[in-house]
């Protein structure tokens, strides 16, 4: 066989836990209709994705920071499965847990644009974080360095990665030798973390998320 280089097997085997990826998210148990949609971007799209959360910075402290990581992600040959759903529902349970007393009072009701659209129904976002879940175990296993992102899933639909979706979660994986996913604290000081979320969540503990999470 043709010698491969450790590159390109590195590249192969990333595009193939990808693909794995999606299969997990496809087959894994959820409330019984095919409503999830994927699709995976790579570092050419990290860059874009970077550029949104940067415009929308000022809406959250989370998109100031993730926005500044993307860049270096987009540079360390990072991917994403990206996961969604539309935000109505098709179930009838009329639980409740949206806010509305039936599902049918949910789907008249009119949409708010936000960073994610919504309401939306819960059996639907349980759908997608399953999914999400499921795609999550298959990069461990892989050996793959994993972390779900909200911000990767609220700009996605926004640069039209994945279309036909009101809400989305973003898997990202790499495969270099360091988990690049865990120390976005370098990309604000402690003051400057503080600081900002003093501005835009006076009333948040941060109980889980310290300046060195």
């Amino acid at each position: 066989m043709a010698i491969i280089s450790g590159e390109e097997l590195l590249r192969g085997g990333i595009e193939r836990g990808v693909e794995l990826m999606a299969v997990a998210a496809n087959t894994v148990l959820k409330f019984g209709h095919p409503k999830i949609r994927m699709s995976a971007v790579g570092p050419e799209e990290f860059d874009e994705l970077s550029g949104y959360c940067e415009g929308v910075a000022e809406v959250s402290p989370l998109f100031n920071r993730d926005g500044r990581s993307f860049v270096d992600l987009a540079q360390q040959d990072t991917r994403a499965l990206l996961i969604g759903a539309r935000r109505k529902s098709v179930y009838n349970y009329d639980c409740g847990a949206c806010g509305f007393r039936t599902c049918e009072e949910l789907n008249k009701a009119e949409e708010v644009e936000s960073i994610i659209n919504g309401p939306c129904c819960h059996f639907v976002v349980y759908d997608v974080h399953m999914a999400a879940n499921a795609a999550a175990s298959v990069a461990h296993y892989m050996g793959l360095h994993c972390r779900v992102f909200q911000t990767i899933g609220a700009a996605a639909p926004a640069c039209e990665f994945i279309e036909d979706v009101d809400f989305c979660i973003g898997v990202a994986v790499s495969y270099q030798s360091r988990n690049p996913f865990f120390d976005r604290h370098k990309y604000w000081s402690e003051e400057e973390w503080a600081q900002k979320f003093a501005e835009e969540f006076p009333s948040f503990t941060r109980r889980f998320m310290g300046a060195v999470e």
